[in-house]
C-alpha cells in the first residue's frame, strides 16, 4: 500500500513538473522567435539612437556656448 501511495505521489509530481517545464520551454521559444528578436532589437536601436542624438546635441550646444564666451573674452573692450 505504501509503495502504491508513493508511486502515485511521484507520478503527480512528475506531471506537475512536466507541465511547468513545458510552459517554460514554450515561453523561451516564443521569446527567441525571429520576429520577437527583431522587434526588441528595433526598439533598443531606437532608444540608443535617441540617446546618442540627445548627447550629441547637448555637446554641440555646450561647445557653441563655450565658443561664444571665449570670443567675448577675446574681443577688445572699448
Amino acid at each position: 500500500m505504501r509503495r502504491l501511495v508513493w508511486f502515485f505521489a511521484g507520478f503527480v509530481v512528475a506531471l506537475i513538473g512536466g507541465g511547468y517545464a513545458k510552459r517554460r520551454v514554450v515561453s523561451a521559444a516564443q521569446d527567441l522567435a525571429p520576429t520577437r528578436v527583431a522587434q526588441r532589437t528595433k526598439v533598443r536601436v531606437g532608444e540608443v539612437s535617441r540617446s546618442v542624438r540627445s548627447r550629441f546635441s547637448d555637446a554641440v550646444h555646450e561647445g557653441q556656448s563655450a565658443m561664444r564666451e571665449r570670443e567675448s573674452e577675446l574681443q577688445p573692450k572699448p
